[in-house]
């Protein structure tokens, strides 16, 4: 069974230049898929492409940043404010 190549895998984190992120996230695919391991794609790109690779950064960027604003615009709601469930219908 494959493992998960952890103690290989390089930071490519938003402080990097775009080049060097792009570098150290092709050398984590070309890792992952020497392991065995199949790349998570619900949390990566699975290419060697540096513009697919760049998008993707982009994409993750602009999503953590809308996180961000949703929980910043919750947290200054009043304490007794209901927020609808996603779980349940609304009242119709």
């Amino acid at each position: 069974m494959p493992t998960w190549p952890k103690e290989k895998l390089l930071k490519h984190g938003p402080d990097l230049p775009m080049e060097e992120r792009i570098r150290r996230y092709q050398h984590n695919i070309r890792t992952i898929r020497e392991s065995g391991c199949a790349v998570p794609t619900t949390a990566m790109v699975d290419t060697l492409d540096p513009a697919e690779i760049e998008i993707w950064f982009a994409d993750n960027a602009f999503n953590i940043d809308r996180l961000k604003q949703v929980m910043k615009r919750v947290a200054d709601l009043p304490d007794d404010t209901l927020l609808p469930s996603p779980f349940t219908k609304p009242d119709r």
